[in-house]
């Protein structure tokens, strides 16, 4: 697996995580053990990658929103 500058490393996937903010929680932990039942464990890695993923480019986003306002 070749690694891109997007690859998230565990602690920018936590801070990621973290910057969802408590109000998705409840989802979060919801859609954890739905993947925990239906996908083996490979999987929920790389979709934990994703989501990290999303929300850190989402963050980016926001702040260069912020920035052009």
């Amino acid at each position: 697996m070749s690694l891109s500058p997007l690859t998230l490393n565990a602690n920018q996937a936590a801070v990621a995580s973290r910057a969802v903010g408590s109000a998705n929680s409840e989802h979060e932990q919801q859609v954890a053990k739905l993947m925990k039942a239906l996908y083996p464990a490979d999987r929920q890695e790389k979709f934990l990658e994703l989501q990290a993923e999303v929300d850190t480019l989402l963050c980016q986003l926001q702040a260069l929103q912020r920035v052009r306002a």
